[in-house]
């Protein structure tokens, strides 16, 4: 089955429900997002956490598991359009069956923007779209000035997506090499996580270089190789 994707914004095609790292904390909100995207769960749900936590990396999942079901699906990270018309931007997103817009609390605040989430809200209501919201704080939290969106906001399905400890991040990026077709042995896992920034968006980028040069050169990921790709 194609997939159905709204053109214009769509999620990154490597981000998915299989290769992301789901820990016990996490599983029952994971669970919950594939119903709804699959629309036989929830139809108004928020995800908060940390940056570090995968709320993009989830949103953009769900945007895949729906359009692999048949439906259509768009993804808006709010953080890369503070500066767009709102109402021009938010207009007919109502079409698709799963909308998901990320980084909320980036656009709370702002008047026009609040007006347009409000009517983007009715519209959906109306349309029977589903709406996943990812915001760093939840919905109470949230500093909205425009009462009848903070009130829509609160009838949300909140859940917390629990960040992950350092073991487990280690433990992540064995899990995304594993899913690249990569051997990659703890102590050399350990050397990378070490020498680089511990975010999560930087060591991927770094083993998505090293499959790259690995295929390349035809090398297993041992340290000595990894020195000389990354410089180090």
């Amino acid at each position: 089955m194609s997939e159905q994707l709204a053109l214009g914004i769509g999620p990154e095609k490597s981000l998915r429900f299989d290769n992301f790292y789901t820990i016990a904390a996490n599983r029952l909100l994971v669970n919950q997002l594939k119903l709804q995207a699959e629309s036989e769960g929830e139809q108004w749900v928020l995800v908060h956490g940390t940056p570090e936590s995968g709320r993009s990396h989830l949103l953009q999942a769900s945007c895949h598991q729906a359009a692999s079901r048949g439906f259509s699906a768009s993804y808006f990270p709010l953080r890369e359009f503070t500066d767009a018309n709102p109402q021009a931007l938010l207009e007919g997103t109502e079409q698709a069956d799963l909308l998901c817009l990320d980084d909320l609390d980036v656009v709370i605040g702002r008047p026009q923007w609040e007006e347009s989430l409000f009517h983007l809200y009715n519209r959906a209501l109306l349309s029977g779209t589903a709406l996943l919201l990812a915001s760093r704080l939840p919905a109470a939290a949230l500093a909205c000035s425009l009462p009848d969106l903070h009130s829509r906001l609160k009838s949300f399905s909140v859940y917390q997506l629990t960040a992950l400890s350092e073991e487990q991040r280690l433990e992540a990026l064995m899990f995304r090499a594993t899913g690249l077709g990569m051997e990659l042995d703890r102590d050399v896992a350990e050397y990378l996580y070490h020498r680089a920034a511990r975010n999560l968006a930087t060591l991927f980028g770094i083993l998505d270089q090293l499959d790259r040069e690995s295929l390349r050169h035809q090398r297993s990921l041992t340290k000595p190789f990894v020195k000389s790709v990354l410089g180090w």
